[in-house]
């Protein structure tokens, strides 16, 4: 009985042990295709104990991606992937809780072993043992990593670009806009003031060009930063009409527009580009309504303790468009088909640009338009408000048919003479003196001198953020650095987004875009400065100089100075100051820019990007381009020093007339005012003063108060 009792147990416990055995065979095959499945997979599979980092499994790519074998197996995963320490890495998420947990967990690592970087995903895996092993799936990212540092690369490039562009665009153009609106203050023959008109609308409609070109960029790039302040919806349909009304007239259309009156509060918002988003819709419907009427209003929708809901309307008489063509209008540089574009130009921006605008302030715009019957855009829009009472109120508003009038002095850093000419004519119509300072370091010594002296302070400054020896940022930082309380307003044709923000960081209170019109510059000068009186637009004041004459006179100033140029810059590069000839180049540059020499310029422009960063990367070619434009240019307007040199007098001896003279001159040279040339036909009279008059003519100011300080010493004058 006790055998078979024994017998029994035997036969049952050897069956069980069969079935255990075959439950193990089949864990143990189930782990073997596992293995060859993991073998055979593209990514790479490492797995290693939990608490000891051994490695107990590495498929074939792990080990063709490090020339790995199996003799590995057993050794601590962080000594044969990252560096031989006594230490886990404490980079590795198998120290993270929720590894633990159970949660899978994605993180990236730069291996220093073979510098490439892997993204990786962890997680806890149970084993055939029973225990739990860790395993790591890791997929080679180096490429995509590259990819990504290149295409950051080219975003900031083409963010730079576009500032750039922004920048040397917009300069010029602000010469044209200014200076045809400047021309147009003269008694002027009405053929000749019709060609002012026509130059100064076709600069503002390339200006408008560039600027959509520029939003459309930002808008891409997400770059696009919107404000938060109060406005006035009325001040801005006012302006609205203001600049399409003469487009209406011209074509003989009825412009209607109307706004709702207010609810007693100021929408906070960004009325800069609310007002692009409803000029963009109105130049819209004037451009493509032949006959007929245009309407503009806008209602409240609704009001609470949140905000104000505002609802816009455009409506036109139009040409309309069928539904195929509605679909196209929202796409950038589209029109509704190719013939728009050849019977009305445009670059097919302006929609894109406002669409995205009206869907980043929380909007949608609406189109219904129906062919050869007329189009109607409408949207909503809900703005922030805060009462009217807590506003501090200033009068800002501009009236179109007055000019205002100041008092005081202004200081303005800017380095590039005609955009000097242009702000110092403004101002001068406004009743407002005018101190230049050629860069940032002289305005800031310039305002550092008065503090010092205890002199009254400057009434606003006008800062160009891009100048050479120290630009308007750092210029305007070191001005609040010392105690100055004067406004800081960033002069600038730089509109790339985040650019006010970064004005403001450095103590910049407003900017003035460049180019800008008269309207532009008043609005801005009364934020800042009472206005004493008002005067009619009609009643024009006669310009101070004469431009033609002044550009003349440049270009006389240009041969004389610029024979030996080419000399100097040669010489510079074969005594390897290769700053020094930088230098040089860079104001033939500005130079010949200055007088519209435009070949010349871009060949100046080039050997000077050759010559940045103290490298010389100048050819042969490029410099033999250089010498030739400046021989053409020299000797193309070489006919100038008769035609417009200076006449002869007599020599100056009587030492009062040359105190005097000196005094006017040496005021001038100390605030760096270019009315200095006005006076050099006189000194020139007076011997010795060659020296001084080239230099003066260079516009090296330092160096011509020190020649100045000579030559009274010498002739004991006080």
């Amino acid at each position: 009985m006790v055998f078979f009792t024994v017998a029994l147990i035997f036969i049952i416990a050897s069956g069980r042990n069969t079935r255990a055995l075959h439950l193990l065979s089949e864990r143990t095959a189930s782990f073997d295709n596992m293995q060859k499945l993991m073998q055979s997979m593209d990514t790479l599979i490492t797995i290693t104990e939990d608490e000891s980092d051994k490695i107990i499994f590495l498929n074939g790519r792990v080990k063709s991606e490090f020339g790995l074998t199996d003799s590995v197996i057993g050794e601590k995963c962080w000594k044969i992937f990252t560096v031989d320490t006594a230490e886990r890495c404490d980079f590795c998420p198998k120290n993270k809780n929720e590894v633990r947990q159970g949660n899978l967990v994605s993180w990236e690592f730069h291996n220093p072993i073979n510098q490439k970087y892997y993204r990786i995903r962890s997680r806890f895996i149970d084993w055939p043992d029973g225990s739990k092993v860790f395993i790591e799936q890791s997929d080679d990212i180096t490429e995509l990593k590259d990819l990504i540092a290149k295409l950051q690369e080219a975003d900031a490039a083409k963010s730079k670009f576009l500032a750039n562009m922004s920048h040397e665009i917009r300069t010029p153009m602000n010469s044209i806009i200014g200076f045809s609106e400047l021309a147009q203050d003269d008694e002027i023959p009405q053929k000749t003031r019709e060609y002012l008109d026509k130059i100064h609308m076709s600069a503002n409609w390339l200006l408008q060009i560039i600027n959509d070109i520029l939003d459309i960029s930002k808008i891409e790039s997400g770059k696009v930063i919107f404000e938060h302040i109060p406005f006035d919806l009325h001040t801005i349909f006012e302006h609205c009409r203001s600049a399409i009304m003469p487009r209406a007239m011209e074509k003989g259309l009825a412009l209607y527009c109307y706004a709702e009156p207010s609810v007693g509060k100021k929408l906070l918002g960004d009325p800069v580009k609310l007002t692009q988003i409803l000029i963009n819709l109105l130049s819209n419907a004037v451009k493509f309504t032949n006959i007929g009427t245009v309407k503009f209003f806008s209602s409240i929708k609704k009001v609470d303790d949140t905000g104000v809901t505002v609802y816009f309307e455009v409506k036109d008489s139009g040409i309309g468009m069928s539904p195929v063509q509605i679909a196209n209008i929202f796409k950038p540089f589209t029109q509704a088909d190719n013939s728009i574009t050849r019977l009305y130009g445009g670059t097919g921006l302006g929609l894109a640009i406002t669409q995205n605008f009206i869907e980043m302030m929380g909007g949608a715009l609406e189109v219904e338009s129906m062919s050869d019957i007329g189009s109607k855009f409408s949207f909503e829009l809900t703005f922030d408000a805060i009462d009217d009472t807590e506003i501090p109120h200033r009068d800002i508003s501009i009236n179109e048919y007055e000019k205002p009038n100041f008092e005081g002095e202004v200081l303005v850093c800017e380095d590039n003479l005609m955009n000097q000419q242009v702000i110092r004519e403004h101002l001068s119509r406004v009743g407002l003196e005018t101190v230049i300072a050629n860069n940032g370091k002289e305005g800031v010594d310039i305002v550092k001198k008065r503090i010092d002296d205890g002199q009254k302070p400057f009434d606003l400054i006008f800062m160009d953020v891009h100048m050479p020896i120290m630009d308007g940022l750092e210029a305007a930082s070191k001005i609040i650095g010392a105690g100055s309380k004067t406004s800081i307003v960033a002069m600038t044709a730089n509109i790339m987004s985040g650019d006010l923000e970064l004005y403001k960081m450095n103590g910049m209170s407003d900017s003035l875009g460049k180019p800008f019109t008269s309207q532009e510059l008043w609005k801005c000068l009364k934020k800042y400065l009472p206005v004493v009186s008002l005067s009619p637009i009609e009643n024009r004041d006669s310009q101070t100089d004469s431009d033609e004459e002044f550009l003349n006179y440049l270009k006389m100033i240009f041969v004389k100075n610029n024979q030996e140029k080419y000399a100097e810059i040669t010489q510079a590069l074969d005594e390897n100051d290769i700053n020094l000839a930088y230098r040089l180049v860079h104001t033939l540059k500005s130079n010949a820019g200055q007088i519209g020499e435009e070949p010349l310029r871009k060949a100046a422009e080039t050997a000077e990007g050759m010559l940045k960063k103290n490298k010389n990367l100048l050819t042969v070619e490029q410099s033999d381009i250089l010498e030739a434009e400046l021989k053409t240019v020299l000797e193309k307007l070489s006919p100038l020093l008769d035609e417009t040199g200076m006449p002869d007098k007599p020599e100056i001896t009587d030492r009062g007339e040359i105190s005097l003279l000196f005094c006017r001159l040496e005021d001038f040279l100390v605030n760096s005012n270019p009315e200095c040339l006005d006076l050099l036909g006189d000194i020139r009279a007076i011997p010795g003063t060659e020296a001084l008059v080239r230099q003066t003519e260079n516009f090296e100011f330092e160096s011509a108060i020190n020649t100045l300080s000579g030559l009274k010493e010498r002739m004991e004058l006080k």
